[in-house]
């Protein structure tokens, strides 16, 4: 067998494999069924060394998950005037309801919507990113209290008030546009 790259191990109530590369760290992740033989794992793992390989190259770039403490606290402050701003442009230019809003630590999403308590969260690590991604994310939560899923609807929304959101969308998650 071809040499398996290391990772932490974690065995849960699951039907596939998951595997995912932190950023900062490098370090491989991998969540596997609770039956699941370890040969079989070492086996997947290794399958994928090109793809840990160069998920690991652009995990070093990225700035460690952001933990809770003094830059978290700083990023809190620095963030809450900013999304302050946005909400009051964006709400009545989206025609939505004013929706309750907070900011957390967030380490998979950038915010989140709870369309029928019309909440939205933010991501503290938007503090880290450029205005226009801030502005992006703002845009994305307020299109879920119209549209609550993403399907086309939800796309024509993000399309008809702010046009280049896929670009945004890209940026912000370190890929290339499709």
């Amino acid at each position: 067998m071809p040499d398996v790259p290391a990772y932490t191990l974690t065995r849960k109530r699951m039907k596939n494999v998951r595997m995912t590369v932190r950023h900062g760290t490098g370090e491989v992740r991998v969540s596997a069924p609770l039956r699941m033989p370890q040969r079989d794992i070492d086996r997947w793992v290794a399958s994928k060394a090109a793809w840990i390989a160069a998920r690991q190259a652009e995990a070093e770039l990225r700035p460690a998950p952001l933990a809770p403490g003094p830059e978290a606290d700083a990023l809190r402050r620095e963030l809450r005037p900013v999304l302050a701003a946005l909400l009051d442009e964006w709400v009545p230019r989206m025609g939505v309801p004013f929706p309750t809003w907070r900011m957390r630590i967030m380490h998979t999403r950038w915010g989140s919507c709870n369309h029928s308590k019309r909440s939205v969260t933010f991501s503290v690590e938007l503090g880290r990113q450029d205005p226009h991604l801030v502005e992006y994310v703002v845009v994305h939560e307020l299109a879920h209290l119209i549209e609550p899923n993403h399907g086309p609807g939800f796309y024509a929304v993000m399309d008809r008030h702010l046009p280049g959101w896929r670009e945004h969308r890209a940026e912000l998650n370190g890929r290339a546009v499709d």
